[in-house]
């Protein structure tokens, strides 16, 4: 599971192990980035747990994890604790952060409007988070509201609806100015119907053909091949265990994260993309002492597995 959170004190943090946390703040100066990983063991009435304690609960959860602490430092990324931070892990509905980089910056640019209207269309119906994918084709909401979806509920129909709409070559170019390390390795960047159909309703033996091809037959795969399969092939997902997690999924490093936090800090100030701030605080399950931290924002995912 990926969690990724604003505090007005300025705090960003990510965990991997199939669970990425990030906190971030602005506030009080300096800004801190923490992560914490959600089946950690209760923390002991004595006080926190030490950081090796926090890193023996995370390396009981799966093979291979990953933490980055840091404060954010006049926009410099401080480290304050790390464990495996330029590890590359699949980081499930944390992905969506580049999608909602990609709308901020077009909505900066004049080329949309948080107001605008965006029709519900059937080929962006997907599975398998989200209400939206319920709602009859053709209805209206605003850009702002299927933001707020994508990022508040996780919204998987909103999510493709708003990657289509910012364009997929335009956030992918999002990816590596928000301070992805190497984006290639998301690229073409699946939408969560594209990943859906691949895990579930495309032989092995073309998930194996997709992914020995250049970028451009993938984009073709993906354009005649994947989007042809019919919703109704997830009609009736039954999953039992983790597949196709190592390839068929968004990757980053909690470095990665941690910049692409930073960067909605830092962009997010201006009036016109205010929303964002707002978008990213409307979901924040973990407590936080608001006298500390006044303003929390945040953005979860996980799959079976992640």
């Amino acid at each position: 599971m990926t969690e990724l959170r604003f505090s007005r004190r300025g705090a960003l943090g990510f965990t991997g192990a199939g669970i990425a946390v990030a906190v971030a703040g602005a506030g009080a100066g300096r800004n801190r980035v923490e992560a914490r990983q959600e089946a950690a063991t209760p923390q002991a009435a004595s006080g926190p747990p030490s950081w090796e304690e926090i890193d023996g609960q995370l390396k009981a959860v799966a093979p291979t994890v990953a933490l980055l602490a840091a404060e954010l430092v006049e926009g410099a990324i401080e480290p304050v604790h790390a464990l495996n931070p330029d590890e590359t892990l699949p980081i499930g509905s944390s992905f969506k952060l580049w999608i909602l980089g990609a709308l901020a910056m077009q909505v900066e640019a004049g080329v949309l409007d948080w107001e605008q209207p965006v029709e519900i269309e059937d080929r962006y119906r997907s599975v398998p988070g989200g209400d939206l994918r319920y709602v009859e084709a053709g209805t209206t909401f605003t850009l702002r509201y299927l933001a707020e979806r994508m990022i508040q509920k996780s919204d998987n129909t909103a999510t493709d609806h708003m990657l289509f709409l910012a364009g997929r070559e335009n956030v992918e170019a999002a990816m590596a100015e928000m301070g992805h390390s190497d984006p290639d390795r998301n690229i073409p960047l699946l939408s969560t119907r594209e990943l859906s159909m691949m895990k579930f309703a495309y032989p092995t033996e073309n998930i194996d053909a997709y992914f020995e091809a250049p970028v451009e037959e993938r984009r073709r795969i993906l354009a005649e091949e994947i989007e042809a399969i019919p919703y109704e092939a997830l009609a009736d997902l039954d999953q039992t265990e983790p597949l196709e997690i190592d390839r068929v999924e968004w990757f980053a490093t909690r470095e990665d994260l941690a910049r692409t936090m930073a960067w909605h800090h830092a962009t997010a100030q201006s009036e016109v993309l205010r929303p964002v701030r707002e978008i990213l605080s409307l979901e924040t399950p973990i407590p936080f002492d608001g006298e500390i931290w006044p303003y929390v924002g945040y953005k979860g995912g996980s799959e079976m597995g992640v």
